[in-house]
């Protein structure tokens, strides 16, 4: 990893590649990261764990695009570290994927200084549904999330896209009979309450032919309802695509970074 001293010579808009060991057994993780410009404010190093669409890597992920160029220098000038973990392209947040979140977490607070209270998820499309899902199985690992264009319903989204059922079966070992109990245990809407108190950003746009905007509007629905912290913006004209984040970059970044 560079030293401080050369974090402004990295200014050039291009992450570096790191490998750190995973949870036992697992072994060892890759991860994008793009290191901290500046001290964060006042004291430790903040984090943003981003988790990337279906397909997607450590070397091809949403985050890296023009959309979030902004988000990516913002949060880097207020000293936080971005950290791209390589889960695999279809990871749906199976217990694997779970326990290297929660090696990469460890990692960055033993090696890197950072707040364990300002750890937070940016996750687009399965990054945005596998995140939620991330929180209600870990309480009190995380301080934010942005999720742009989540799934909350994956039972609603296998009827709608039935072609993701079987990867989403495969990742998590368990056979057809058994889909209807872990389609449930992943969506966030069925657990509302795992996401008291923990301040939420959700974009979505209303001509989503992936994932049905429908996902975020009654998810945030169903928060707003119970008084829980979470932010809803719906975006006319938009549809499955990273140029949605484009014009939201500085209220992503203020989120997070919050």
């Amino acid at each position: 990893m560079t030293t401080n001293d050369n974090r402004e010579a990295l200014a050039p808009d291009t992450p570096e590649y790191v490998t750190i060991p995973g949870a036992p057994g697992d072994g060892d993780v890759a991860c994008a990261v793009y290191p901290p410009l500046a001290q964060g404010a006042g004291g430790p190093s903040g984090m943003v764990i981003h988790l990337y669409g279906s397909s997607g890597s450590c070397r091809v992920f949403n985050m890296q695009r023009p959309p979030y160029m902004q988000v990516r220098r913002l949060l880097r000038e207020r000293g936080y570290w971005l950290v791209v973990p390589d889960l695999g392209g279809a990871h749906w947040m199976n217990e694997p994927a779970c326990r290297t979140i929660d090696a990469v977490i460890a990692a960055w607070i033993d090696n890197h200084g950072v707040d364990p209270a300002r750890v937070h998820l940016l996750g687009t499309s399965m990054g945005g549904g596998s995140g939620l899902a991330y929180i209600a199985r870990r309480p009190n690992r995380i301080r934010s999330m942005c999720a742009v264009f989540p799934m909350t319903d994956f039972a609603r989204f296998t009827r709608d896209r039935p072609n993701y059922l079987a990867p989403i079966l495969q990742a998590h070992h368990v056979s057809p009979d058994a889909a209807a109990c872990l389609l449930d245990a992943l969506s966030p809407i069925r657990h509302p309450d795992a996401y008291a108190g923990l301040p939420l950003l959700l974009l979505h746009g209303d001509q989503d032919p992936i994932v049905s905007v429908e996902h975020s509007r009654t998810f945030a629905a169903a928060l707003r309802a119970r008084g829980y912290p979470v932010t809803y913006r719906e975006v006319p004209g938009f549809g499955h695509n990273d140029d949605i984040a484009e014009a939201y970059q500085r209220e992503i970044a203020d989120f997070l970074a919050g």
